[in-house]
């Protein structure tokens, strides 16, 4: 079994499809169909079933995707480690985060801090386990994510297992995202009642579990659905539609369409917006520079009713 087997069936992963998986990685079909024949007889298992919508995981396939992820989880963070002894004249830094502008703005302000230094900066933002894998294979410092109270004991135990530490920054009550024309942008407060008859926008969570979602709603329950997989995307929709999405209720001046607003939603679930790090990882001065600049940064655009 070779790592490049593991980045195979990863990608084939993202994509339930053999031929979009080499299209993404510029490689050939038979090239990859090959592979993963020859790691099916290597292992004495089947890894793939074939249907007419494209490829599916075995039950034996789907465990050996989980450990094709870690293996690449740990080559990269052992090419990372060498990486970075290489040029300790070079700042870099790495953060993961969920779709939330504060941490952009966070970034902005990070970025004029460093105008003086040589720096490589990135940014990588994703849904809730981009962010808890980056940060468990070392690919970024810090991830800034969201619980809530329904999901709170899960993670917990979650992120024990990853070796991760969660510090809570902010906790907010969930809120409505939705342009100033959309007919119940008048409302005081909104129930989920209340939005049934209209869009629900929201991030493409790729068949992951629920409780990695990023909104805390059940999806299965809501008519009208609307996957996005960027900010930008996000922004246009809410702003130029009558359809919505839940989150901390947080706007961002400059960083977010100004015809977009936020009402509380009627309940009480809440968010805990934090950050997650490595057990063992010291944080750099510009990493902590950078929590200053997100905790300003979501203090200032938090709803009024945050806590």
């Amino acid at each position: 079994m070779t790592l490049q087997q593991c980045r195979y069936l990863v990608e084939i992963s993202k994509h339930n499809s053999i031929s979009k998986a080499a299209s993404a990685l510029y490689v050939t079909q038979p090239s990859i169909s090959k592979a993963i024949m020859d790691l099916e007889e290597e292992l004495g298992i089947t890894i793939l079933d074939r249907t007419n919508k494209g490829v599916i995981f075995t039950k034996e396939g789907s465990e050996l995707l989980f450990y094709a992820k870690m293996l690449i989880e740990q080559a990269e963070s052992v090419v990372y480690h060498f990486n970075r002894q290489k040029e300790t004249d070079l700042t870099k830094v790495s953060i993961s985060s969920q779709h939330y502008r504060f941490a952009i703005e966070a970034v902005a302000k990070l970025m004029d801090y460093l105008t003086e230094m040589k720096y490589v900066l990135t940014i990588r933002e994703g849904m809730t386990t981009d962010v808890i894998d980056d940060v468990s294979a070392s690919r970024s410092i810090i991830g800034i994510l969201s619980i809530s109270n329904s999901n709170r004991e899960f993670f917990e135990r979650y992120f024990i297992s990853k070796s991760l530490v969660f510090t809570p920054l902010l906790l907010m009550k969930q809120h409505v995202f939705l342009r100033k024309e959309h007919p119940l942008a008048h409302l005081e407060s909104i129930s989920i009642e209340q939005l049934r008859r209209f869009p629900y926008l929201t991030y493409h969570q790729n068949d992951i579990p629920l409780y990695f979602a990023e909104e805390f709603i059940d999806i299965n329950s809501i008519d009208k659905l609307v996957y996005v997989n960027d900010g930008g995307t996000m922004n246009s929709l809410l702003s130029n539609t009558d359809g919505y999405t839940l989150g901390t209720g947080c706007i961002v001046e400059n960083y977010i369409n100004p015809n977009i607003i936020s009402i509380p939603l009627e309940g009480h679930n809440e968010i805990q917006v934090g950050l997650v790090k490595r057990y063992d990882q010291l944080l750099p001065e510009e990493i902590l520079v950078y929590i200053d600049f997100l905790t300003a940064s979501l203090k200032k655009s938090a709803p009024l009713d945050f806590k």
